[in-house]
């Protein structure tokens, strides 16, 4: 499974610089505007989904609005206002440098207690699951599912949603720990705010795009073996980001066949 990535960037804005916008990965933007009494601070993201912010700052002669470090979850292209900073001492220089965190997701997003899930692949077949919620292999303290699955199987979308991130770049796989941050993925942000993260697609096999809206059923791509793995396998979690940037992982129920709603148990086959 996948680690949060997260990008640090540090920037120093001293007293008279004329700096009225910096972005940062075409993922957000940070507005300044000086006047007399300080710096305000808003935040403008460019990205039509959910991320959250950590921003921690050192200041010079300056008191930040609002307490450091501060964790926001940003979910529109609205501008808003980040924190302002007050001049303590007028007519003294001031600075401050910042440094920023981010990852794709909704801060605390809550599960919607009625949704449930649909198995992600064919109807009309059945797979294994090979390890599942806190499974001893690899899934310790978390709830995912990994199905056995040959490379090349179609894997459907097990919720309706907003495609917010996939890589299908990566070739090797295999049970090496080091090969973690290499897997192929499709991440479906739900209306709620969790995200539903496919991993160990085929190198070249994903068939959505980033922005892209997809209905529960479609084909989002093609199983394989890539990243930290033991065998050709479709791992799948749920998530919310936390105040720490960290996934939390959400246990949730899947239709199957004559079952409405049910938690998958490790070394069954489940079909449509």
């Amino acid at each position: 499974m996948l680690l949060p990535v997260l990008v640090l960037l540090l920037a120093t804005l001293p007293a008279g610089a004329d700096v009225d916008e910096e972005c940062f990965e075409d993922t957000f933007c940070i507005e300044t505007s000086e006047s007399d009494e300080g710096i305000a601070l808003t935040v403008r993201p460019l990205v039509a989904w959910d991320i959250t912010l950590r921003v921690d700052m050192e200041l010079t002669n300056l008191t930040p609005s609002r307490q450091l470090p501060l964790v926001v979850g940003l979910g529109s292209r609205l501008p808003e206002s980040l924190l302002d900073l007050s001049i303590e001492e007028p007519g003294l220089p001031w600075s401050f440098s910042f440094t920023f965190e981010w990852i794709t997701g909704r801060l605390n997003a809550q599960h919607a207690r009625s949704v449930t899930y649909a198995l992600p692949y064919d109807p009309g077949t059945a797979r294994t699951v090979g390890q599942g919620f806190n499974g001893a292999i690899s899934h310790q303290g978390k709830f995912a599912i990994d199905w056995d699955m040959p490379i090349g199987t179609p894997v459907r979308a097990a919720r309706s949603g907003l495609v917010v991130a996939t890589e299908d770049g990566y070739r090797q796989g295999g049970n090496d720990p080091s090969l973690k941050s290499r897997a192929n993925y499709v991440r479906i942000r739900h209306d709620d705010g969790t995200i539903g993260n496919y991993v160990h697609m085929s190198p070249g096999g994903v068939r959505v795009r980033v922005g892209e809206r997809v209905r529960e059923g479609a084909v989002i791509g093609l199983s394989g073996n890539t990243g930290f793995s033991t065998g050709p396998h479709l791992h799948f979690e749920v998530y919310a980001i936390t105040k720490n940037l960290e996934r939390r992982t959400i246990p949730v129920e899947f239709r199957t066949r004559g079952r409405s709603a049910q938690i998958l148990q490790e070394g069954r086959a489940y079909g449509h």
